[in-house]
């Protein structure tokens, strides 16, 4: 017997594959709520957007805010996922923040945890009941919400499918004691439990996530160690909530190298940060040239354009396009004999960057923008800068990339979580201000 729920499986930019299951895919939240359906005795098939209409209800996990942008090139075009569809559409995830974009092919919107949600949901839903939660969203009204948070850790183990590595989960923690200025997780995700992100990696055997601060607790050589450093420089990092000196990271890959063997070290970093310079990028040059580890190290930093992430201090903060770190993508920056600093062979580009910034940002106003954005022939072609200057030319880019003043509606007026946003707009401020009184040259403007 056919379920009469499945999960959206769905691949805009290349041939949808036979197998449209979610094995070796490790979205944990995903199969959190395949689990809890599971429980309940509701089976929960996987479908295509072509198949979709076999479905009463159509769950869609979003991941990032790129999902935005897949899910609307894989539906908006389809007929039987038009308003007044037969099926409801239900979807949740971390790249559930703004789904203005996407409002017309979603019924149900889930901010937040929603093991606790589902199941009531899709039984309303069968009782053809209009379904009612401050942490949902009923789409296409644009309508004020609170992120859902978790009571207390999931119980129970996932089965993460036959991918590489591990296969089992178990959910150790919600949420991050730091208060990274620029992080989403940190600020929509209230911390429960006495986990930390000093875990075995999922992906890879004899690999590790850790806190650059909690590299001096390594007592044994690993193949790989995944970090961050989340800014250039020191006064970057500790005016945006990352409280990494140049000493620290210095003594972290002295302290790596003092293992024996190659040890590699992938460097998660923010580029672009408001007020961010050339002298900034080159203090995080300088620094890694005074480290002097026993044994081979390679650093490889994995720069991510800044974005002002929603329901965080920064959300309120300017964007700045260029100058772009992928062109500096696979470049080495420094390399000795125990040494070799470089960047990543993927750093993400302006386009990417903007992308995601204008999914964020969207309002009503961006519709026609946004549809141009994922279908208009001359943006799937050319170069990152020709793309970007040709949006620039067709569309007026400065609400997605020009900075809010406290006293203005900002586009994602909508949400609310843990802290209130009065709270999150004075932790900008004071970051702002102790930026302009350290460095009164460096001035945080408006994006022209």
């Amino acid at each position: 017997m056919q379920s009469e729920v499945a999960f959206l499986a769905y691949y805009p930019e290349k041939k949808r594959s036979d197998n449209n299951s979610f094995e070796g895919n490790y979205n944990i939240g995903a199969n959190v709520i395949m689990d809890v359906l599971g429980r309940k005795g509701v089976k929960c098939d996987i479908c295509t957007p072509d198949t979709a209409q076999k479905y009463k209800v159509i769950l869609v996990s979003m991941t990032s805010e790129y999902d935005c942008l897949a899910l609307y090139r894989a539906v908006a075009l389809l007929p039987s996922w038009q308003p007044g569809r037969r099926f409801k559409v239900v979807a949740g995830g971390a790249g559930m923040q703004n789904p203005v974009t996407v409002r017309n092919y979603i019924d149900y919107a889930v901010f937040g945890r929603g093991e606790n949600i589902i199941c009531p949901l899709i039984d309303c839903i069968a009782d053809a009941k209009q379904f009612e939660h401050e942490s949902v969203m009923n789409l296409p009204e644009i309508s004020s919400v609170n992120f859902c948070q978790a009571s207390e850790l999931y119980l129970h183990d996932i089965d993460l499918g036959r991918g590489r590595g591990r296969r089992q989960w178990k959910e150790s923690f919600v949420g991050c004691p730091n208060r990274c200025l620029f992080c989403h997780y940190t600020w929509a995700r209230k911390k429960i439990g006495d986990g930390t992100y000093y875990q075995g990696d999922l992906t890879m055997n004899r690999s590790i996530e850790c806190l650059w601060k909690d590299i001096p607790k390594i007592e044994k050589k690993e193949g790989r160690i995944r970090t961050a450093i989340d800014g250039f420089s020191e006064r970057l990092r500790f005016a945006y909530g990352k409280k990494i000196s140049n000493q620290e990271i210095i003594d972290g890959i002295n302290h790596i190298g003092s293992f024996p063997g190659i040890t590699v070290v992938l460097a998660y970093n923010i580029s672009n940060m408001p007020s961010e310079t050339q002298t900034d990028r080159d203090e995080l040059y300088k620094t890694v040239k005074k480290a002097k580890p026993k044994n081979r190290v390679i650093v490889v930093f994995q720069s991510t354009p800044f974005r002002p992430s929603l329901l965080t201090p920064l959300q309120w903060a300017p964007v700045t396009l260029y100058p772009a770190t992928s062109d500096l993508s696979a470049r080495v920056i420094y390399d000795s004999d125990s040494l070799r600093v470089m960047h990543s062979f993927s750093n993400e580009s302006p386009w990417s960057q903007l992308e995601t910034v204008i999914v964020s940002r969207a309002t009503t106003e961006t519709d026609k923008l946004f549809h141009a954005l994922c279908f208009h022939p001359k943006l799937k072609k050319g170069t990152v800068w020709e793309k970007v200057k040709l949006l620039q030319c067709s569309f007026d880019l400065s609400p997605y990339l020009r900075e809010y003043e406290a006293d203005e509606k900002h586009p994602a007026w909508f949400l609310s979580s843990y802290t209130a946003n009065v709270k999150l707009r004075k932790a900008y401020d004071i970051s702002r201000q102790r930026m302009t009184d350290a460095f009164p040259t460096i001035k945080i403007e408006r994006a022209k």
